[in-house]
């Protein structure tokens, strides 16, 4: 399934954006690009296996769940107690 936005590690977080991924660099952001994230941030695209281990951004999560009409984080936490 396609999404109106990317995943993309930059800035020690994997944030998503809705920047135009460049048509040569497949589906992902290439290195050192400048990106504007869901969360307002710009941000410089890393690669690598460690990158996308890097936490992710919570704002750029509850975003794209508002995008794709999945139930927001905070709404999952309060339901298993996870903010106890």
């Amino acid at each position: 399934m396609s999404h109106p936005f990317t995943w993309v590690p930059g800035d020690r977080a994997r944030h998503a954006s809705q920047d135009q991924v460049p048509s040569f660099s497949g589906n992902e952001f290439p290195p050192d690009i400048t990106v504007t994230t869901l969360c307002g941030q710009r941000v410089t695209s890393a690669t690598g296996d460690l990158a996308w281990l890097w936490k992710t951004c919570r704002t750029c999560d509850e975003r794209t769940r508002e995008i794709v009409g999945l139930e927001p984080l905070a709404e999952i936490e309060r339901r298993i107690g996870a903010n106890s």
